[in-house]
């Protein structure tokens, strides 16, 4: 072969590589662009709106309480909210996440949090003390027939018991991992308090937000 030719099949190589190796533009955004779910979840003593908008280091959490970026709107206290379905470029998976009191405006709190592609998460907006936060746990089942699958997020350390046995302590703003509860109305205690699971279904798979005075939510996974 000429040194002409091999030239020729060097830039035919290269441009092969650089157009995704025949793959066609749609195929390439297709490859280039993840997905999300995410539920929102109030756990707060007032209603509240939750906002998301892409993350943008020189920006900040500027413009993340903008009207644009509200995705679930009114959810009442210890209600869970919509899930939103986010699209995003590859490079663009940092995301800011805002809650605020949606009558008075104002008890605003931010987060910022890392996506990968297919994630199903919840965030929980939840009582610190006084203060106000929130946090992004991935959703998760464990389904098992003839019983309650729960895991637990929890404000604090509680004790927790099965059956009137104690089986764990929760750790503030932490998921616990799953327990399965046969007795819907005594079967569970979180800080000596029954939680009634009689609203669920048997076989499916719950996560409980719960404080010292007991369950505030109860969210099927």
């Amino acid at each position: 072969m000429s040194k002409s030719n091999k030239k020729i099949g060097i830039v035919i190589a290269l441009a092969a590589a650089l157009s995704g190796c025949g793959e066609t533009s749609d195929e390439l955004d297709d490859k280039l662009t993840h997905n999300a779910k995410i539920t929102f979840i109030n756990s707060l003593n007032y209603m509240a709106d939750f906002y998301l908008d892409k993350r943008s280091i020189s920006t900040g959490y500027s413009g993340l309480f903008d009207n644009d970026n509200a995705v679930s709107r009114d959810v009442p206290f210890n209600e869970v909210g919509i899930t939103y379905g986010y699209s995003y470029k590859v490079i663009n998976n940092m995301i800011n996440l805002g809650v605020r009191d949606s009558i008075n405006g104002n008890n605003e709190e931010r987060i910022t949090t890392t996506l990968s592609n297919g994630d199903n998460l919840w965030v929980i907006a939840w009582k610190d003390s006084n203060d106000s936060t929130l946090s992004v746990i991935s959703k998760k089942k464990s389904n098992n027939a003839d019983v309650f699958n729960v895991r637990l997020f929890a404000n604090g350390n509680y004790n927790v018991s099965v059956a009137n046995s104690n089986v764990l302590t929760t750790e503030k703003g932490k998921v616990t991992e799953y327990l399965k509860i046969s007795d819907c109305a005594e079967g569970l205690k979180v800080a000596d308090k029954a939680i009634d699971l009689c609203s669920g279904d048997f076989g499916a798979s719950y996560l409980l937000v719960v404080d010292a005075n007991g369950k505030l939510v109860m969210a099927e996974e």
